[in-house]
């Protein structure tokens, strides 16, 4: 009769011939056998066969199956040198695959495929190199996006010698295109910078609007715009007209709007840097007892009357997940998801998805992204919600559930509120009331909500003209709109 550990080896020797590594490498690693001087010749020679169907699994563009081959060998104690040798030419054959996608531009898919294959120590010269050549075409476009054109050039130059030759025709494309953006922003920037010094916060805005449409990081744009948004909010009612995101630049020069907005008479403010914070400090010094402080507060119900409900989200960070009496989730949904699913936080004037679960944006499956005006996230297997951010002057979004599923209370959506709320009929407010002649603005002034209009409104049964604050009762009835709010709190997680 066998010994028990000849008939082990022997099951491990039928396993392997049957092409069942795995389990030959289980049967020969068992305790009682591993030792054995047929076992360790078994496991050596399972190695140099996982070697070899490796290499042919990479010649039959199967990348996945040769890397677990390779994996699986060096679990099995094959030599480092026969080891190096597979992955260098396994890389040399995915090299193919890589190029492809810098000739057609994406050089962050470039980056992405080379860094994980490094994970499984595929790699090699020719990888390092495209890789190299790539991070330098996405520097590029990130100093594009800043106004950084030299920069942006000289990283262009280092991606077109480490290229050797490869994705000619994209990176002149893209040459031509940033030269073309360069010329067409520099009389924008040279327009802000000069209408900086004026200090009117309407032209201001206007300006450096226009400047973060051809590169929307520009520090000094961005930087001019968060300030003249708040001054506007802080000292004008009457600063209301936003124009069409899609025809900013179509039909009049920044020179034309600057001129409309001042015959119009809608942006004014104290000529003097010294009277901006007096007439602050006025308005501050009204009796706000009773005044909503977000800080402490972090949800309230919004109910606009015709029009639907809204929850509303005041902290940067919030939970996306499944409704319950223990939840933690912010934003408290009914149907198949986790807890706490998801959370989303406000960064500057974007958000970043991050999924606990999993979670898609766009149909593709994600651990952390940042989100984009219009992207459809789909928590689970089929809760979908839409992500709006359509006001350029306002770090706001709006989250709407679109697929066959609800809250607990019967709101339209979710208004993940920064600094600013636009109630009104055009395609930049965050609540959309067609019938509103007169916009109005929910704004954040320290801990105070506060709701600003160029038009008459009421507060709680009392007249009011140009801006007022709001507590967590109030009710707002102005020319075409009505809208009260519900206190939530920080201690009540379910709706």
């Amino acid at each position: 009769m066998l010994g028990q550990w000849r008939m082990v080896l022997r099951q491990a020797e039928e396993a392997a011939r049957a092409g069942r590594y795995d389990e030959a490498l289980l049967l020969a690693s068992r305790p009682d056998v591993a030792d054995h001087h047929h076992a360790v010749r078994l496991r050596s020679r399972l190695a140099l066969d996982l070697v070899s169907r490796a290499s042919r699994r990479g010649e039959a563009d199967d990348l996945n199956g040769a890397i677990d081959d390779l994996d699986l060998a060096e679990r099995l104690g094959a030599a480092p040198d026969v080891l190096a040798a597979a992955r260098l030419n396994l890389g040399d054959r995915v090299a193919g695959e890589v190029k492809q996608s810098l000739e057609v531009g994406d050089p962050d898919r470039v980056v992405e495929r080379v860094e994980a294959l490094a994970k499984h120590k595929i790699g090699g010269p020719t990888l390092r190199r495209i890789r190299d050549a790539a991070e330098a075409w996405s520097l590029a476009i990130c100093e594009a996006r800043r106004g950084e054109f030299g920069r942006a050039h000289q990283a262009l130059d280092r991606a077109d010698l480490l290229a050797a030759g490869l994705a000619v025709i994209a990176l002149t494309a893209l040459r031509s295109e940033l030269e073309a953006r360069r010329k067409g922003v520099a009389p924008r920037i040279e327009a802000l910078y000069a209408i900086l010094s004026d200090g009117q916060w309407g032209p201001i805005l206007s300006a450096a609007d226009a400047v973060l449409e051809l590169v929307p990081e520009h520090p000094a744009a961005r930087q001019a715009r968060q300030r003249a948004w708040q001054q506007i909010a802080a000292i004008g009612p009457g600063a209301m007209a936003w124009p069409d995101r899609g025809s900013r630049f179509a039909k009049v020069s920044i020179e034309n709007r600057v001129a409309a907005v001042e015959k119009d008479n809608k942006f004014r403010v104290a000529p003097s840097p010294k009277a901006r914070p007096v007439v602050a400090d006025a308005i501050l010094t009204t009796p706000t007892a009773k005044a909503i402080q977000p800080s402490s507060e972090s949800r309230c119900l919004l109910w606009v009357d015709t029009v639907g409900g809204y929850l509303v989200c005041f902290d940067p960070t919030i939970i996306l997940g499944r409704a319950g009496v223990d939840s933690p989730a912010d934003v408290p949904l009914l149907g198949d998801v986790s807890r706490q699913h998801a959370t989303l936080t406000r960064e500057g004037d974007g958000y970043l998805l991050r999924a606990n679960h999993p979670t898609f944006v766009n149909g593709r499956q994600v651990d952390a992204t940042s989100l984009r005006d219009g992207d459809v996230i789909r928590l689970g297997s089929s809760l979908e919600m839409e992500f709006r951010q359509p006001s350029p002057v306002s770090a706001t979004a709006r989250l709407s559930i679109v697929s066959r599923h609800r809250m607990p209370l019967a709101v339209d959506s979710i208004i993940l509120m920064a600094e600013t709320c636009i109630l009104g009929s055009n395609s930049q407010a965050h609540i959309p009331i067609s019938n509103l002649s007169d916009a109005m603005v929910l704004y954040r002034q320290g801990t105070t909500l506060w709701c600003r209009s160029s038009g008459r409104f009421e507060v709680d049964g009392k007249p009011v003209s140009g801006r007022a604050p709001l507590s967590l009762k109030s009710s707002v009835l102005g020319d075409g709109v009505s809208f009260s709010l519900e206190p939530l709190g920080t201690g009540s997680r379910t709706i």
